[in-house]
């Protein structure tokens, strides 16, 4: 991989604004005719280099530590601690992404993956009142967020190296998986997260690749990926509430999978599977 990039401030808001819409349904989507996959090594490498620019200059330890410690004593944060902590978590997200999508083992490190994990079992603890699951979130958080377990992470990201021979192939395998979610009437929430989840990585990487290399093709997809994500997103909401709630077994209880969702999937897996 070539010398590491250091990209503008502007480049990396208009990142996180794209990341700050993710999850937002718009008016029109469309799908572009055909999926982009010609990448080159370079473009590749510059969106993990801004993923790693964007966490290392944009997440400061000691503020999400200041912001756990509060989750801890008050069970709890005002809206103006939430949206810090949201985006805080935001970008803990994206780097997580980033780590499964460029890097040769195509996983987040043990320790990135954990502190990511209990963020947001820890916003949903909290978001639903669950005061018991809110503290004990807190305690795991502050420990693994203390030194030196915050310098491992550190240098988990800046030591991140893209494999650009098994990118495209992990992509393509990414988009093979998404139809089997569908090939049964119903699924677990935790089954659902999955699939989500493979929606929300790809949202990830075209957001990263539209802010550095603006282009139609590029936005149609973000946008069409976040509508997909969106929708899935406001549904894995209720169910954790009701998970959390004792309703329904996450692992367990089945779901059916809106029609509109399958819809919009239905035609992404078109656009997957028509790939030359």
């Amino acid at each position: 991989m070539s010398t590491r990039m250091h990209f503008s401030q502007q480049t990396l808001s208009l990142l996180f604004d794209a990341i700050l819409v993710d999850d937002i349904v718009d008016q029109h989507i469309e799908l572009p005719a055909y999926l982009p996959t010609n990448f080159s090594s370079e473009q590749l490498a510059e969106c993990l280099n801004l993923c790693q620019q964007l966490w290392l200059e944009g997440v400061a330890n000691t503020q999400l530590r200041c912001l756990i410690k509060k989750i801890i004593i008050h069970k709890n944060l005002n809206s103006e601690e939430r949206r810090s902590y949201k985006y805080i978590r935001a970008k803990y997200k994206h780097m997580g992404f980033a780590f499964i999508l460029y890097t040769a083992s195509h996983k987040r490190p043990l320790l990135f993956e954990a502190t990511s994990t209990l963020m947001g079992e820890a916003q949903d603890a909290f978001r639903n009142q669950v005061t018991s699951k809110t503290l004990s979130t807190g305690l795991l958080l502050s420990a693994i967020t203390a030194w030196p377990f915050s310098q491992f992470t550190q240098q988990y990201v800046q030591n991140a190296k893209l494999d650009p021979q098994s990118f495209m192939q992990h992509f393509k395998n990414d988009g093979k998986r998404i139809p089997e979610f569908l090939a049964s009437h119903s699924v677990t929430p935790a089954q659902f997260h999955a699939l989500r989840k493979i929606i929300s990585r790809h949202v990830s990487f075209f957001d990263t690749l539209r802010t550095l290399y603006p282009n139609e093709m590029y936005y149609k997809m973000s946008r069409f990926l976040s509508a997909i994500n969106g929708m899935m997103g406001s549904m894995h909401d209720e169910l954790v509430q009701k998970s959390l709630l004792k309703k329904i077994d996450y692992h367990k209880d089945k779901i059916s999978i809106p029609n509109e969702i399958k819809e919009l999937l239905g035609h992404l897996i078109f656009l997957y599977e028509n790939n030359k």
